[in-house]
């Protein structure tokens, strides 16, 4: 099988499990990498991208003719002038989320490798899962009735160390103005999308309940309401305990997950059907698992891994000429929600209608 021949443009933390995947899959093969310093790349590529050759400068990886695809990790504020260089060089560009700190930038990246004819995709590698084309079944399935309600969460607590605020470029406004809403959020985001097939929200409301000096949001709740009665609610946080689960509550059952955006094992993942009732006299409010053969158990979807696969759909992607159109729309549709969300709570939760 072919390997297509991969650069990296900036050696952020999470290049390390990108690299990762790029080495896992069997048609991907890192080539190039690049840091403004050459120490740091060298160092890099001995932990990360063993082979590939270090460069210091983001250039020179688009100068490197082996190079058919980037990754682009840096941060959002500098992301839309990389994008657009590796456009210009043909190179097809895997970027880092959210795309960038507006949605015209953003619209521009994705009109840049449009014109350019490259593939487009954001690194939000739960999308990549075979379990949420089992999950998407569930949904389809009649006994589950109309989905109503989606319902998810994402948070980290490492915003409580004074050390890991004042250093981590999550939370520098100059370079990453969204804080938790673009880091975290943008994961609720698109599982609600998903869920409701891609239907645009009819309107945003949004809340920064805690934000740094410099207004950048720590924890955010939001809510999207979308036509006949359908809603989705997430909260996203730097300052909560290690949480990321998902539920869509159709009218018959649910159907939930609580590994969302980073599966628990690296092999297995798993989501729960369920349903409840009333007992007589309402005495309990029994709940019944609906589980493979019968079982009160969860599913088990085995054998996948999101970062491996990711890579190796794109990869496929640029081998076989084709470009699909659908991960840069729908990359571009989860930056306006974010963004009508940000307008929301900067407007202290105000309702925003959102323009598709």
């Amino acid at each position: 099988m072919a390997e297509i021949a991969w650069g990296v443009i900036g050696c952020a933390g999470i290049a390390g499990k990108t690299c990762q995947g790029i080495r896992e899959a069997d048609n991907a093969l890192v080539v190039a990498v690049a840091s403004r310093s050459l120490s740091k790349a060298e160092a890099f590529v001995d932990a990360h991208a063993p082979g590939a050759k270090p460069y210091d400068t983001y250039d020179a990886v688009l100068d490197d003719e082996r190079v058919q695809a980037v990754y682009i990790p840096l941060p959002t504020a500098i992301r839309k002038e990389w994008v657009l260089k590796a456009a210009a060089k043909g190179k097809h560009v895997l970027c880092e989320k959210p795309l960038a700190g507006n949605v015209e930038d953003a619209e521009d990246m994705i009109k840049a490798c449009a014109e350019a004819k490259v593939q487009f995709m954001d690194n939000t590698m739960m999308m990549h899962h075979s379990r949420l084309k089992e999950l998407k079944q569930v949904l389809q399935a009649p006994e589950f009735g109309r989905v109503k309600h989606v319902v998810s969460c994402f948070s980290i607590p490492f915003g409580n160390d004074e050390e890991w605020a004042a250093a981590n470029i999550r939370l520098n406004a100059s370079l990453e103005p969204m804080g938790t809403l673009g880091d975290l959020g943008w994961y609720n985001i698109r599982i609600s999308q998903w869920a409701f097939d891609y239907e645009p929200p009819l309107q945003v409301s949004c809340h920064y309940i805690e934000t740094t000096a410099e207004g950048v949001p720590l924890t955010a709740h939001a809510l999207l309401r979308y036509s006949n009665g359908r809603t989705a609610t997430f909260d996203c946080s730097f300052k909560c305990c290690l949480r990321q689960w998902a539920e869509v509550v159709g009218q018959n059952r649910t159907v939930s997950w609580d590994d969302l955006c980073v599966t628990q094992e690296k092999e297995k993942a798993y989501y729960t059907v369920a349903t409840a009732g009333i007992a007589e006299n309402a005495i309990t409010f029994p709940k019944t698992i609906l589980g493979p053969d019968e079982k009160p158990e969860p599913f088990a979807v085995k054998g996948c891994v999101q970062h491996k696969e990711l890579i190796r759909k794109m990869s496929a992607l640029v081998c076989d000429g084709t470009l699909d159109a659908d991960w840069p729309r729908i990359s571009l549709q989860t930056q306006k929600i974010m963004m009508a969300l940000h307008e929301s709570a900067k407007k202290d939760g105000e309702w925003v209608k959102f323009a598709s």
